[in-house]
């Protein structure tokens, strides 16, 4: 009977999740759903009311937006999470001024670009958008610096409401603009009036922090030393992220963009919460905790292979219902099916990544994230030309799974130096997504829901 009793105690405490730490999963969790549904609402109105192509040209901008962004990037809100002086009022309003600065930078860096960029994809439409995106960039400069002093806080409520109500305000700027003018400047001025809100809404944060312009020397020497890594990282991070959006644009049409667009766009549901959860759990809870080794890698097990088998389950339903799933969109989106088993995966093993980028940050150990999306970005560049030529555009979805696999690699090297790893947790649960994947297809295409299993993860020609 003790045995037993002593049974039971080990697998609760094993299940038992802290009130804190589930309080903060709670928020984090929640607002991310919720942003979430009104994405993918305001995508279903939108796939209603805009042809494919508008949407192609949409997310080059938008990749286009954020790689000058972050090829810019000097970590600035890492440093606030993980900085023992975020809380002086000498640092974080350094830290923004240092923000503002490179909002207004990279606005006049676009207007010198804009030939470059202009006669690369040679679209005339393309070149007459182009101008606007310096507006992007001051908005993005002018954002409040609660937002990382919240997350450093682990003031998980503060950030869900900021992003509830901001992607709010965009889902109505965005629909009604279309509705308005179905055309790509509508959808540009929405987009723009969307980039508004978290701008203003980011100053709700943390009210009582007084912001003003001022560079304090010491303080921006630690800034732009911690940055140095993040730099380059968040430069192969975008390229590893958006190569294949922005080589696509200049071979196949931006109907096929759109398409693609659509496809990410739903597989990125799972990959992004991975990265919120990583940015705003996983990254400062690290960095406040002493262990290390060994013993760091006993109190991470187990929550990571919680949070695994959450997501296992969610994708492998998501891939085995994938031509049930687009048909909620109009039918010129329906070619995204084909794509949706391996943006899946690539997903999932974005999700791998990711849990294990952050855990390096928060050892103080950025270069791996660095060495991590390089990696990603060489098996983009080596697959993504091959398949493409042979297959159209549904093979850069298979060059995401094997270029996130390269990325993953670089990274568990990384770990096994630190004596935290997870391979064996990570292959496990990997081999369990695909065959759950298929089971769930099999019950499906036997009620008549979806098509058979062997139709999953092929790559059939489409340009």
């Amino acid at each position: 009977m003790a045995d037993t009793s002593t049974l039971s105690a080990r697998l609760l405490a094993r299940v038992h999740v802290p009130e804190a730490l589930l309080r903060r999963l709670g928020w984090a969790t929640s607002g991310y759903m919720i942003v979430q549904v009104v994405r993918f609402a305001t995508n279903l109105v939108l796939t209603r009311i805009l042809a494919p192509e508008l949407f192609g040209i949409m997310i080059l901008l938008t990749s286009l937006r954020v790689g000058l962004e972050l090829f810019t990037d000097i970590g600035i809100a890492q440093n606030v999470v993980s900085s023992p002086n975020a809380n002086d009022p000498r640092f974080y309003n350094t830290a923004w001024t240092l923000q503002v600065l490179r909002g207004f930078g990279l606005g006049i860096v676009t207007f010198l670009l804009l030939p470059v960029i202009g006669h690369f994809y040679g679209d005339p439409t393309l070149h007459q958008l182009l101008p606007y995106m310096t507006i992007f960039f001051v908005l993005t400069g002018c954002t409040s610096i609660g937002l990382p002093l919240a997350i450093k806080q682990l003031a998980l409520d503060r950030t869900a409401k900021y992003e509830v109500t901001f992607a709010s305000i965009a889902s109505i700027a965005l629909i009604v603009s279309a509705w308005v003018s179905p055309n790509i400047w509508g959808l540009l001025t929405g987009s723009i009036l969307a980039s508004v809100s978290p701008t203003v809404c980011s100053y709700f944060i943390m009210p009582g922090i007084k912001h003003r312009l001022m560079i304090d020397r010491t303080y921006a020497r630690e800034i732009i030393g911690f940055g140095k890594w993040v730099f380059v990282s968040s430069v192969v991070y975008f390229l590893a992220l958006n190569f294949d959006r922005l080589i696509l644009a200049r071979y196949v049409s931006f109907a096929a963009l759109g398409i693609y667009g659509i496809a990410r766009s739903l597989s990125d549901v799972f990959a992004q919460f991975s990265v919120k959860l990583g940015a705003e759990v996983v990254f400062p809870s690290v960095a406040a905790t002493t262990a290390r080794g060994a013993e760091l890698q006993r109190k991470l097990a187990h929550r990571r292979l919680q949070f695994q088998v959450v997501a296992l389950v969610a994708i492998a339903g998501f891939i085995a219902t994938c031509d049930f799933v687009i048909r909620i969109y109009d039918p010129r989106y329906h070619d995204a099916a084909q794509l949706i088993p391996w943006v899946g995966l690539a997903a999932w093993l974005m999700i791998l990544s990711t849990l294990n980028e952050n855990l390096m940050l928060g050892l103080g150990k950025p270069h791996y994230s660095a060495f991590g999306s390089s990696a990603k970005l060489l098996g983009l560049v080596v697959f993504l030309p091959l398949g493409l030529t042979r297959y159209g555009i549904a093979a850069a979805a298979g060059a995401t799974v094997l270029a996130e696999v390269m990325r993953y690699a670089c990274l568990a090297i990384g770990q096994a130096r630190l004596k935290v790893t997870f391979i064996r947790q990570d292959v496990l649960a990997t081999a369990a997504l695909i065959a759950l994947a298929f089971a769930i297809r099999w019950v499906t295409f036997q009620i008549g829901l979806t098509g058979a299993p062997g139709e999953l993860f092929r790559i059939t020609m489409y340009r």
